[in-house]
C-alpha cells in the first residue's frame, strides 16, 4: 500500500477520473480496468457511482431538483438535458426513473464519468474532496461485497425495524404502549389519536415540525405494501394530487402532492412522504407530514420513529384488518 494509505483500487480511480478530464475519453487499458458492471467487485467504477451518488445527493440537500442539478456542459457524457436529468433522478431515488434508465441503458461509464467530472467542476471539489469520496465510496463498496448481496437492504426484524411484538433483536427503548403498537416516545413529543366511533385506529406522532401517523394492518399475505401502495398512488392521483414511488431508508416510498384547505379556506397543496413496511402477519402504514415530509428534507425523526416502534398484531377485535390501538391510562385522564 502507498505511504498515504491509498489502496490500489482508489489509485486506479484517481487516474481513471484523471484520465476521463483530460481527454473525455478513456484508453482501452482503462475501460477494463475501471470494471465497469462487475458489480460483485470493488472496482473503480463503483467508487466513480458512489462519489457520484454523493455530490447528487449533497445537491439535493441544498434543495435542488434532478432537472436543477443537470450540468451545463453534457459533451462528455453523451446525454440530453433530459436523459442527464433522468439519470440524476434515479440516483436520488425516483423508482420510475430507475426503471426507465435501466431499461434506456442510460448509466454508461461514459455518462458517469461526464456527470461527475461536470458536476465536481461546477462544485469546485478539492482533490482532497475526491480522496475523501473516493476513500467513502470504497468502504462502502467493500462492506457491500462483504454481505454478499451488492443491493441487500438490511433486514427487517434483524437489522432494523419496525419490529414485530415476537422479535427480541429490537432495542430496548422507551415506548409508549398503545396496544396493538408500541411507539418511541422522545423529548417534548407529543401524541394525537384518531378515531372512528369508539375505536383509535391510528395515532399522531408529533415532534416539533414534523408529524407522523402510524396505522397498522393484519395481513396475511407478503407484498401487501406493495399493493397498498399502488391504491394510494391511484386515490392520490384521482382526488388531484400527484404522487410517485421513491427508494428511502426504509425502502420504497411514496412522496406526493396532495389537495388540502388552507386555514383561510382557500385550497392549497401539501406535501407528504409515506412509508410503509410488511412484517410477520402485518403491515405498517407512515404518513409524514410537516418539515419532515418536504422532499429534500433532511429531518430523519420520522424515519427513525416509524423503524423504531413495535407491531402488536394479536391486539385485533376481528371486525375489519385494522389493528385497533389503546390510549394510556394517563392519557385519558
Amino acid at each position: 500500500m502507498p505511504e498515504d494509505g491509498s489502496t490500489e483500487v482508489h489509485i486506479a480511480t484517481k487516474r481513471i477520473v484523471d484520465e476521463f478530464r483530460q481527454r473525455g475519453a478513456l484508453t482501452p487499458e482503462s475501460v477494463v480496468s475501471a470494471g465497469f458492471g462487475q458489480w460483485d467487485q470493488v472496482v473503480p467504477s463503483w467508487l466513480i457511482l458512489s462519489a457520484l451518488m454523493s455530490v447528487v445527493r449533497a445537491r439535493g440537500e441544498k434543495g435542488r431538483s434532478a432537472a436543477a442539478q443537470v450540468p451545463v456542459d453534457l459533451s462528455k457524457t453523451g446525454l440530453s438535458h433530459d436523459e442527464a436529468a433522468l439519470v440524476v433522478a434515479s440516483l436520488l431515488g425516483d423508482v420510475a426513473g430507475a426503471w426507465d434508465v435501466q431499461g434506456r441503458g442510460l448509466l454508461t461509464l461514459q455518462s458517469m464519468l461526464g456527470l461527475f467530472c461536470a458536476m465536481a467542476d461546477e462544485d469546485s471539489l478539492s482533490p482532497q474532496q475526491l480522496d475523501d469520496l473516493y476513500e467513502i465510496g470504497e468502504e462502502i463498496c467493500r462492506e457491500t461485497v462483504r454481505s454478499g448481496d451488492r443491493i441487500r437492504p438490511p433486514v427487517r426484524g434483524v437489522e432494523m425495524g419496525p419490529w414485530d411484538a415476537s422479535e427480541e433483536a429490537a432495542p430496548r427503548l422507551d415506548r409508549v404502549d398503545l396496544g396493538g403498537l408500541r411507539v418511541p416516545s422522545s423529548d417534548g413529543f407529543e401524541l394525537q389519536p384518531m378515531y372512528a366511533g369508539e375505536s383509535i385506529l391510528a395515532v399522531t406522532v408529533i415532534q416539533g415540525p414534523t408529524a407522523i401517523q402510524l396505522q397498522a394492518f393484519r395481513s396475511e399475505r407478503a407484498g401487501s405494501w406493495e399493493g397498498i401502495r399502488q391504491e394510494l398512488l391511484n386515490r392520490i392521483r384521482l382526488l388531484g394530487g400527484s404522487a410517485s414511488e421513491w427508494f428511502g431508508p426504509v425502502g420504497v416510498e411514496i412522496r406526493a402532492e396532495v389537495p388540502v384547505t388552507d386555514p383561510a379556506g382557500r385550497p392549497a397543496r401539501r406535501r407528504i412522504k409515506i412509508l410503509g413496511c410488511d412484517g410477520p402477519r402485518w403491515t405498517l402504514r407512515g404518513f409524514v407530514s410537516g418539515l419532515g415530509g418536504e422532499p429534500d428534507s433532511t429531518d430523519d425523526w420520522a424515519y427513525e420513529t416509524f423503524t423504531e416502534t413495535v407491531v402488536v398484531p394479536d391486539v385485533w377485535d376481528g371486525r375489519d384488518t385494522t389493528i385497533a390501538l389503546r390510549w394510556p391510562q394517563a392519557e385519558r385522564q
